[in-house]
Parts: structure tokens; C-alpha cells; sequence
């Protein structure tokens, strides 16, 4: 089974000696599920320190080492990483908190986990699959299942996640796991968290080709009105965003999905501070439902429209566009946002117009008359910078 992971015979050769490591969590529920492997996390009892910067050495990269929880991450290869992570066991002072970190056994390590499909490991070389929780049989049953009661009230994340693994394998958690992530919604656990922890899972989970599935999950366990921001999960919701991944498809459009889905989830207005973003993201996040609603409502044209789409492009005009289907936004996607005037600068200051504020006034100008499809080329271009520049 070992063999499917490409990057794991490179570095138990880079080791020589790698018993006393495990291959953990989701890469081994990966493997048993018989999905190509990817990631590679690596758990050993004791410090990883001194082996990352060895394993990282052998291997040509670099070592970033995250000494709180005993951690390190090895990148080579121009973008290829490992995890390699010291065996610990977790406490919580109290709910939402993050955890107090031990040392502790690779058993301590599995009890940590979120999920039992998650509390896997296989011991190096060749190792059997350990399995303390009976995580093989819930991936059998297509179950995502908690370890403990108390999972969801140590760390409410985890019902972002537990979503994120249902909609992402086709799982389904168990009755007494659900009772449990409901209970922990209604008790307001999720709204204790930070704006970064739940930005962190909330992204991670809008992001994902299966988002759809997982904002009626959200709806249904009523996730979403839990969460700083209240959002607005729902069918509506859904509906658009599969609209706006067809139309950045068709327009070949790149954005963070994650961004774009949100977008469907907030209320024209509704401040998104809370969640911490970057300031760009939040700008556009709370911009765009709000001047959606306005490219639908009023439906400007020409340089209207190119002024107002271009302001919060390309979140509002795609949400707008998978709102209703209108002509002049097809129109912005096709031809308005792609405008270029022919005449620069230079060639204002060849006509006589010194080098100031009129410069961008009347290259201003030029454009709102080329997205209102009054000019057609340069010499039409220059023509009107004429008249411009005589009517100063």
C-alpha cells in the first residue's frame, strides 16, 4: 500500500533508517480509500528538530520548524513538502480554546484526532495499520465519526471539517456524531471561536469542488447563521454559485473560489470584519453583493457599466451575471473589460497638453467615449483628444 505514496521511498532513502516514524491521519484514510496519495505526514515520538533539518539537507530544500507544537515542514524540489510531526497529546482549558500541547505516544497522537477515518497510522518501514479507534470500519460504512463526546466542544472547527469530509468523500457522520455537532452549534461554541480560526475552516471549505453539497449541509445543521457573520445558506445560494463556476469557466475568470462562494452567502451590506480577511477580500467580499444587485437592477451600459463592474471586478458582475442572465453584462465579459485605448500620454503631450492632472482627465474622457462606442480606433482616438484639448 506504501507503494502508492511516490515521494515516500525518496525519503526513507534520504533517512536510511526510518523505523520509529508513522505514516499518519489523511494520508492513510487516502490509501485505504485507494486515492492517489499526495500529502505525506510523518509522526515520530520525540523531537522532529534535528531529523527535519537532516531529512531537509539529503533532499536539497529547507526546514520551517513550528517549535509550539512541535512541528516542522520540509519543502524540496521547488514545491514539494512533508510534515513531519512530534507525537503529542492535546488538552483543552476550555471550549474553543486552542489546545495545551504534551509530547506523548503515537497512541496519544491518534487520540487527538478529529475523526476516527483520521485516527489512522502505519508504523515504517512496513508496518501493519494502526487502528485504535476502528476507523477502517467507518470508512467501510462511508461514516465520519467522532472520537469522543467532547470533540466538538474542545474544538468547534471540527464541525467544519466534518462537513468538509461529508461532502468530499460522500460520507455521512453518524446519528450520535450529528446530535453531538448540533449540540455544540445551538449551545454558540462556533460563535466563541476567533474571526481566523473560523475564516481558516470556512474558506478551506467554500474552496473545495464539492462547496455546493457542503452550503446545504451548512443550512441544514444551521451552520451558517452560527458563525460571525450570520450568512445565508441555502438552495438560492447553491444555485449561483454553480452558475458562477459555469461562467468562470466560459470566461475563463480567475478568482478565488473560495471568495466567490462567500460572496453568495453574504447580504448586500453585511460587514464580513469579523472574519479577519485581507483587506482586499473583504472589499470585494462585501462590495460585490451590493453592487450586483445594482448592475441587475439598473442595468447600465457603456462606460456606466465598465466604470461600475471594474470597481469590484470580477466578484460583482459574475455574481450579477448568475443572478439574471442580462445582454450588457455578457456584453462587459466579451468586450468592455477588455477596452484598451490606442492613444497614451505620450501622445497627449505630442498634441501640446502638459504633463498634469488634465493628462488623466482627458485620457478619462477618451475612454468613457470608447466604452460608449462613439470612437473606433486611433486616429478616431486622437481626433477627439483634439476637440478636447481645444475645448480646455
Amino acid at each position: 500500500m506504501l507503494e502508492r505514496l511516490p515521494e515516500l521511498g525518496r525519503v526513507q532513502d534520504a533517512l536510511g533508517d526510518p523505523r520509529g516514524l508513522h505514516v499518519v491521519g489523511g494520508t492513510v484514510r487516502d490509501l485505504l480509500l485507494g486515492n492517489p496519495g499526495t500529502d505525506l505526514d510523518l509522526v515520530r515520538e520525540g523531537p522532529v528538530e534535528a531529523l527535519a533539518g537532516e531529512l531537509a539537507d539529503r533532499l536539497g530544500g529547507r526546514a520551517v520548524l513550528h517549535g509550539r507544537f512541535g512541528t516542522a515542514v520540509v519543502t524540496y524540489d521547488g514545491g514539494k513538502h512533508l510534515d513531519l510531526i512530534q507525537a503529542r497529546s492535546e488538552t483543552y482549558p476550555e471550549p474553543g480554546a486552542l489546545p495545551v500541547v504534551e509530547p506523548g505516544t503515537i497512541e496519544d497522537d491518534l487520540a487527538r484526532r478529529d475523526f476516527t477515518i483520521n485516527a489512522l497510522a502505519i508504523p515504517l518501514p512496513d508496518g501493519a495499520v494502526l487502528d485504535p479507534f476502528k476507523g477502517r470500519g467507518d470508512l467501510e460504512r462511508k461514516t465520519i465519526r467522532v472520537l469522543h463526546e467532547r470533540s466538538f466542544v474542545d474544538d468547534p472547527t471540527r464541525v467544519f471539517r466534518a462537513i468538509r469530509y461529508e461532502s468530499r468523500l460522500g460520507f455521512r457522520m453518524d446519528a450520535e456524531t450529528e446530535r453531538l455537532a448540533r449540540e455544540a452549534i445551538e449551545a454558540g461554541l462556533v460563535r466563541r471561536l476567533s474571526g481566523p480560526r473560523v475564516r481558516e475552516d470556512l474558506t478551506e471549505l467554500l474552496g473545495e469542488p464539492e462547496a455546493a453539497t457542503s452550503i446545504l449541509r451548512m443550512a441544514e445543521l444551521r451552520l451558517d447563521q452560527a458563525v460571525d457573520p450570520p450568512l445565508r445558506a441555502g438552495l438560492n445560494a447553491v444555485q449561483r454559485l454553480k452558475r458562477i463556476r459555469e461562467l468562470c469557466a466560459e470566461y475563463e475568470v480567475d478568482a478565488p473560489p473560495w471568495r466567490l462562494a462567500l460572496e453568495t452567502l453574504v447580504e448586500p451590506g453585511q460587514s464580513v470584519q469579523a472574519l479577519a480577511l485581507t483587506k482586499r477580500d473583504q472589499q470585494l467580499v462585501e462590495g460585490a453583493p451590493a453592487v450586483a444587485r445594482e448592475l441587475v437592477d439598473r442595468k447600465p451600459g457603456g462606460a456606466e457599466l465598465a466604470d461600475l463592474a471594474g470597481r469590484h471586478a470580477p466578484d460583482a458582475p459574475l455574481l450579477a451575471l448568475a443572478i439574471e442572465d442580462d445582454p450588457g453584462l455578457r456584453d462587459w465579459f466579451e468586450r468592455l473589460r477588455h477596452v484598451r485605448l490606442d492613444v497614451t500620454g505620450r501622445d497627449l503631450a505630442e498634441l501640446g497638453v502638459p504633463e498634469g492632472p488634465r493628462v488623466g482627465e482627458i485620457l478619462g474622457e477618451l475612454r468613457r467615449l470608447k466604452l460608449d462606442g462613439e470612437l473606433e480606433g486611433r486616429e478616431a482616438e486622437l481626433e477627439a483628444a483634439r476637440r478636447l484639448i481645444a475645448d480646455a
